[in-house]
């Protein structure tokens, strides 16, 4: 998304979030999750979900990946040039029972044990209902019972130029999975789970029967995830090599450019497999989507890692191996 995106700068060490699912009941930026409440998917009875979202992407376009896969509920799209546009519609659809959908980023500051000041950015679409609106100083606050949130990816370039700044100002860079075809997924995961009334945290290990399937399968990697990462200098290093990588992945891959698996995500015409890892913090979440249904067939977090490794394409193809025995 190469548009001026609005940001919080940051002092001294920044964790950003990159994107992820999670449908259930939890706080965005902690740890602790708890399945769907039976009550909240009975409020989605009759709803209509309010979608509030930058115009990286026209209505229409939005309204088209919508009309593909959200099943559970009406719903209105609403696009925005800018932070004041957008603060305009939020305060205008904050009431009691309203279901939303809008893309927020967020930063939360804690000091550690050793007196450093660690802040963590998080950048997400967050559904959830309104439960209680109260109107404090001339503005609106909400509590919210939450369904699901999608976590998205910052570039380099953006980490970069928040750890460079204080205060607030505007920057330019790309949030690297807020692209149409992924979105459709992600989207299509959330309304299928809540349809079927499951949950999904991100930070559990998991694989389905499905991922056996990549023995004889192409799994297709997006070129712009394979870029190497120093979280401590915040900057660029030496790209991984693909054939390091996959070492002791026996099974066929093709590393494409992104159109490639939006194109084929959109038209919706064949089962095909595609990998991203992403980050939450100094979490590692690597996953593996079936491009046709959206779901997530494997899922593997790891702690305190900050670049995809050889031993992750290892365990991948370990798993494939044992399902196929």
């Amino acid at each position: 998304m190469k548009k001026t995106i609005k940001f919080l700068i940051l002092l001294l060490i920044t964790a950003s979030s990159f994107a992820q699912v999670r449908v259930g009941s939890f706080n965005t930026s902690k740890y602790k999750f708890k399945n769907l409440k039976k009550k909240n998917l009975e409020r989605l009875k009759g709803k209509k979900a309010i979608f509030i979202l930058p115009d990286t992407f026209s209505e229409d376009a939005y309204s088209k990946i919508l009309n593909d896969v959200w099943t559970i509920t009406t719903f209105q799209i609403l696009t925005y040039k800018n932070e004041e546009e957008k603060d305009k519609l939020i305060d205008k659809y904050i009431e009691k029972d309203n279901f939303l959908a809008f893309f927020e980023s967020y930063e939360i500051k804690k000091t550690t044990k050793m007196r450093m000041l660690v802040s963590y950015v998080f950048n997400l679409i967050d559904f959830h209902f309104v439960d209680k609106v109260k109107i404090k100083k001339e503005e609106k606050k909400w509590r919210r019972s939450r369904l699901a949130s999608i976590y998205f990816t910052p570039d380099i370039e953006i980490r970069q130029q928040i750890e460079s700044g204080m205060g607030e100002r505007e920057i330019n860079g790309e949030l690297l999975n807020y692209k149409l075809g992924y979105i459709k997924n992600y989207l299509q995961y959330i309304n299928d789970l809540i349809t079927t009334k499951e949950s999904h945290d991100l930070y559990e290990d998991y694989s389905s029967e499905e991922i056996k399937h990549l023995k004889n399968n192409t799994l297709y990697i997006d070129s712009n995830f394979l870029y190497g990462y120093n979280p401590f200098a915040i900057s660029k290093k030496d790209e991984p090599s693909i054939e390091k990588l996959t070492k002791k992945y026996p099974y066929d891959y093709k590393v494409v450019d992104y159109k490639e698996i939006e194109n084929k995500i959109l038209q919706d015409s064949e089962t095909f497999y595609y990998l991203t890892w992403n980050q939450i913090n100094s979490n590692k979440i690597l996953t593996i989507i079936n491009g046709l249904t959206g779901k997530i067939i494997y899922q593997q977090h790891t702690t305190v890692s900050y670049n995809i490794k050889p031993k992750d394409f290892k365990k991948l193809a370990k798993r494939i191996d044992k399902l196929n025995k």
